[in-house]
């Protein structure tokens, strides 16, 4: 009995040995780890960075045009002046639609009735009497032109239609997503180059990205460099679209 009580005695120290043993060793192996994850963000300060504006650009060729045109009428009577401008317009868009032109693509961008009274008129009114008002009406609608060989016979179509008031004609890619996205790669890649020169002109080196965020109001910017002067219903060229991009990034200086 003795023998039995003594040797589960001995089976329970082991047991408690190995066990205590366990937990030195593994305390031994977590230490080191914990210790290096907790030492990890020193390796890199704040106050330690070089921070540079990445710039990236493609050009490339639009593939539509918008123009603002459209009438303006003016009439002694408010009646008259509604009429003839409706009656224009109507005209203008049955021009765009003989064309192709689809009316998603047509937009009404102001439409407008005013008083107009010239100065010279008010200056006399208090010889003459009384004059005449004159009221002025303007109709706009913004037109995209997906077809640009056709932008020359759009222009000459309103112009007959009657149109008397165009704005100028613009450019555009449908769909810059493709351009936006390579601009974006140049920007980045120019902004780790930049990064690259500074630490080598101060004898650093540079670490990883600490932060990195658009330049706001710029991204992303569209120019168009026409190949020739934009004329009313002449040859036009539409040259080419650049998408510009600008990234600001934030590295760390290694120590």
């Amino acid at each position: 009995m003795f023998k039995r009580v003594a040797l589960v005695g001995i089976a329970i120290a082991l047991t408690l040995s190995l066990g205590m043993a366990g937990v030195w060793l593994w305390g031994q192996v977590a230490s080191p780890a914990a210790a290096q994850s907790a030492e990890s963000p020193a390796e890199y300060s704040p106050n330690e960075t070089i921070t540079v504006v990445g710039q990236g650009s493609v050009s490339i060729k639009p593939d539509i045009a918008r123009v603002s045109l459209g009438v303006e009428t003016s009439s002694e009577s408010i009646s008259e002046a509604v009429a003839e401008s409706d009656a224009i317009m109507a005209s203008i868009l049955d021009a765009l639609e003989e064309l192709g032109i689809e009316a998603k693509d047509i937009q009404t961008t102001n439409y407008s009735i005013t008083l107009d009274r010239y100065p010279e008129v008010m200056a006399q009114e208090s010889s003459l009497g009384e004059s005449q008002p004159t009221y002025r009406v303007s109709n706009m609608v913004s037109v995209t032109i997906r077809d640009l060989d056709s932008v020359g016979d759009v222009l000459d179509a309103v112009l007959e239609a009657g149109a008397n008031d165009i704005w100028g004609i613009s450019f555009a890619a449908d769909d810059p997503a493709e351009a936006q996205d390579e601009a974006r790669a140049d920007a980045i890649e120019d902004a780790l180059d930049r990064a690259g020169a500074l630490a080598e002109l101060n004898g650093v080196e540079l670490g990883p990205v600490m932060s990195l965020n658009e330049v706001v109001g710029s991204s992303p910017i569209q120019t168009v460099k026409l190949e020739a002067a934009v004329s009313g219903a002449g040859a036009i060229s539409p040259g080419e679209l650049e998408i510009s991009y600008q990234v600001q990034v934030t590295y760390f200086i290694e120590r």
